[in-house]
């Protein structure tokens, strides 16, 4: 009997790493917005940081750094090691926003299986950003939440109006935020693409162009090429949604030059993957073929080799077509 149950419980524990706890992620995200919503009309810039040593905490967001660095290299192994030291030193010394940003960056390292999910790192994020009481905080955080709700949320998961409700307060959340991040402009930029991929989510084209267009502005003026890519790259996908593929195309094209600028190898192949998808839809054979195979050369240069695998399989898949 004690060995039926104890099996039976540790099911049960694997089926809620499993099954996305989706009543947890509402809770976290309504008193997200409550808290962001009253530091909105209450306060709004963040109030400047006191005096004080920063030597711990300068290490720390050089590792933050690093992390990112090698998550764009698909090193996922140094990447985690970067992100989980970074979540040490803030944690020593009490930083919150420090700690949301590193769970931020292990989150993106998390798989099924792992003892901490992206779900459970995120929401441990909103936690601390909860507790901070500070509105800049909570807004990173805000933005965790959106990108859960619209990541987990699956026709498959249930009723059919909860795909919309989740994007609709995936759009709700990042809106708020791109708000409170007023002064903060590189914050503000990546919560209107959040903010964008919502409103894609929901048929509201326009609605996306718009967000990414103000972020683009931002990204471009920063000369943050990565971002301005990602920015591009997604008005892409939203052009070719509407069927509108030389729009389409020439986002991609912008985004493939910012990649270039940055020698983001992970995004140059990506963007080739993204210009041969849409150029097959606009029944450009060749000129797909061409793409597949700068795309398939790119990934395997960079040692992403899942990726090149994909890309020749589309391409092999084209020419018996």
């Amino acid at each position: 009997m004690a060995t039926s149950m104890t099996t039976k419980n540790q099911a049960r524990d694997r089926a809620r790493r499993r099954t996305p706890r989706r009543a947890v992620l509402a809770g976290l995200a309504l008193a997200l917005s409550a808290v962001l919503g009253a530091g909105m009309t209450s306060c709004s810039t963040a109030p400047k940081a006191p005096p004080g040593i920063y030597d711990a905490r300068n290490e720390a967001a050089r590792l933050i750094q690093l992390g990112a660095k090698a998550l764009r290299e698909a090193s996922a192994r140094s990447a985690a090691g970067f992100y989980a030291e970074a979540y040490r030193i803030y944690t020593a010394v009490d930083d919150a926003e420090g700690r949301v940003r590193a769970l931020d960056g292990l989150g993106r390292l998390a798989v099924p299986d792992a003892a901490e999910t992206k779900e459970l790192l995120w929401e441990r994020a909103g936690r601390i950003a909860a507790e901070s009481g500070n509105v800049q905080i909570i807004a990173v955080a805000s933005l965790l939440s959106a990108e859960l709700m619209l990541q987990q949320v699956a026709p498959q998961d249930g009723a059919e109006g909860a795909p919309k409700e989740g994007a609709q307060e995936a759009l709700r959340l990042a809106d708020a935020a791109a708000v409170a991040f007023a002064k903060r402009t590189a914050d503000k930029a990546r919560a209107l693409r959040i903010a964008a991929s919502a409103a894609k989510a929901l048929g509201d084209y326009p609605g996306a162009l718009r967000r990414l267009e103000e972020a683009a502005g931002i990204d471009k003026k920063a000369r943050a090429f990565i971002e301005y890519a990602s920015d591009r790259y997604i008005a892409a996908s939203v052009h070719s949604k509407s069927g509108d593929y030389a729009s389409a195309e020439a986002a991609l094209r912008d985004a493939l030059d910012s990649d270039r600028r940055a020698e983001h190898a992970a995004g140059i192949g990506g963007d080739y993957l993204a210009l041969a998808i849409v150029a097959e839809k606009a029944g450009m054979k060749e000129e797909a073929l061409v793409f597949y195979m700068r795309a398939a050369e790119t990934y395997s240069a960079a040692r992403m080799e899942t990726e090149a695998a994909k890309a020749d399989t589309r391409r092999e898949a084209l020419l018996t077509r």
